[in-house]
């Protein structure tokens, strides 16, 4: 009958049997590597959860559009079928910045920011009556509107100064600066064609800015970049009243329509 004799180096235990005489058996007891391996997935658990408490709490950057009253009391006389908007492949494959780049925020892949701008501009040109008719799908259209998304964004970040331990509010008081500094730019082209595919014109939105800041309640990030889509789109919007080969009809009181 085989003898067993137990005994230990440290922490690992070894079971030795006794085969027969000068022969033994040594086999290494499983526990502390099953130890090993569930203290390994519990880590990469706990990554996990973290990660997805980071993300669950940042906020998610909405494009919001809101464009400035005109100087003009005319449309654009012609019934306007909207094309999804396309963004340059910068954009697409993330070589440049897209969105609200800032302390936790987050913003929709690519392909969907560039749906929400799509719908933004359609809505606005729709409420300001910048044509006869706007729609994202008209049976006879007379004219086809769509665009180009070259640059969108905005990066805030603090001041290197207030990294400094203990002093940064201290300093912030006493000199009254700005903590803060953000920049950002838009630049897109809408272009109107016939349903042939004939191009009529193409008409550029360009608007940036570089500003210091304190940060409060009422100017959360995005906000600047929203205001700039505001200006871009208007820009567009003044550039197409002014081309005198677009027909143009005096609007109609929403009351009469």
């Amino acid at each position: 009958m085989t003898e067993r004799r137990q005994w230990s180096v440290s922490s690992t235990v070894f079971n030795e049997p006794v085969v027969g005489p000068g022969i033994r058996l040594v086999t290494r007891n499983p526990i502390p590597v099953l130890n090993m391996i569930v203290a390994t997935i519990t880590h990469k658990a706990l990554q996990g959860f973290l990660l997805v408490l980071l993300v669950g709490c940042s906020t998610t950057y909405e494009p919001h559009l809101v464009l400035p009253p005109g100087e003009f009391d005319r449309s654009i006389d012609a019934a306007v079928e909207v094309h999804p908007f396309v963004a340059a492949d910068d954009l697409l494959f993330g070589h440049s910045n897209y969105g609200v780049v800032a302390d936790d925020y987050a913003n929709k892949p690519p392909s969907q920011l560039t749906q929400t701008i799509t719908q933004q501009v359609t809505a606005e040109l729709a409420a300001h009556r910048v044509f006869r008719k706007v729609s994202t799908y008209d049976p006879s259209p007379d004219l086809i509107l769509t665009g180009r998304i070259e640059r969108f964004f905005e990066h805030d970040r603090r001041k290197l100064w207030t990294f400094i331990p203990y002093y940064s509010n201290k300093l912030a008081s006493l000199f009254r600066v700005n903590s803060y500094a953000t920049n950002g730019e838009i630049h897109l082209t809408l272009t109107l064609l016939k349903p042939t595919g004939e191009v009529l014109g193409s008409y550029v939105g360009h608007s940036s800015f570089n500003e210091d800041y304190t940060p409060n309640s009422e100017v959360r990030p995005g906000d600047r970049l929203n205001r700039a889509l505001g200006q871009a789109v208007a820009q567009i919007r003044d550039e197409m009243f002014a081309d005198t080969t677009l027909a143009k009809t005096r609007k109609t009181p929403l009351a009469l329509q």
